[in-house]
């Protein structure tokens, strides 16, 4: 049974989290006009026209609206990054290609390895402690990659939880000046999964919208479904 304590800190958490995204929703909304994005909206993105990538911004700057040249600061998807933060999660990416379009074993693509010198540096690595608990983690990966191949379509954060919020905790996004998606290294695997399956939609969350687009970026980025919400 969950203690009082425990159930007030995360009820604290919860309105914290919720007062964050009101104070950026309306300050965006009065700073931009109602085609503003929203904290954690979902959009949906074509995956393949992603060439770029960024890790400068963090979740508190999620669906801001940025002047200035970050996108154009992006660096290639296929090209290791120069930042070792960038490149912790590049590995990751590089990682799923080698093992799900060809066939390497997880072992061998140095994932394992890479993971275990990161729990080593920092302890706990994407919620893994061990070699057990990493080779767990990539088994289930697998078990998802096989299930979102089958059905040619990833889920929404409301499609594989009742207790969601937007699409917090997808895939993350941010848009450049020429309307075109920056992977901002927030679901590494998943976004793995959709380009060795080729899927041409998924949803993600958006992240930082270049100001040049500002008025144009939610039609380019929406879908004309119910599932779109």
């Amino acid at each position: 049974m969950t203690s009082l304590p425990h159930a007030l800190h995360t009820a604290y958490r919860g309105v914290r989290f919720l007062s964050r995204v009101a104070i950026r929703d309306l300050s965006n909304m009065f700073a931009h006009g109602p085609d503003t994005p929203r904290m954690h909206e979902r959009i949906w993105v074509d995956p393949r026209q992603c060439e770029a990538v960024n890790a400068e911004f963090h979740w508190d700057d999620f669906g801001e609206i940025r002047k200035g040249d970050w996108d154009n600061q992006s660096e290639p998807l296929a090209e290791e990054p120069r930042t070792q933060a960038s490149r912790n999660h590049w590995v990751k990416i590089q990682a799923c290609l080698a093992h799900w379009n060809d066939g390497t074993s997880w072992e061998s693509t140095g994932i394992y390895d890479h993971l275990l010198k990161l729990i080593e540096e920092g302890g706990t690595t994407d919620g893994c402690q061990s070699i057990e608990d990493i080779r767990h983690r990539y088994q289930k990966l697998d078990e998802i990659f096989n299930i979102v191949r089958d059905h040619q379509r990833l889920s929404s954060r409301a499609e594989l939880s009742r207790i969601h919020f937007r699409e917090a905790g997808g895939i993350v996004f941010h848009i450049d000046r020429n309307l075109k998606p920056v992977f901002g290294f927030w679901g590494c695997h998943r976004f793995a999964m959709a380009i060795t399956i080729g899927l041409p939609l998924i949803p993600a969350q958006v992240g930082v919208v270049h100001y040049a687009v500002k008025d144009l970026w939610r039609n380019h980025f929406s879908l004309p479904s119910p599932r779109a919400t």
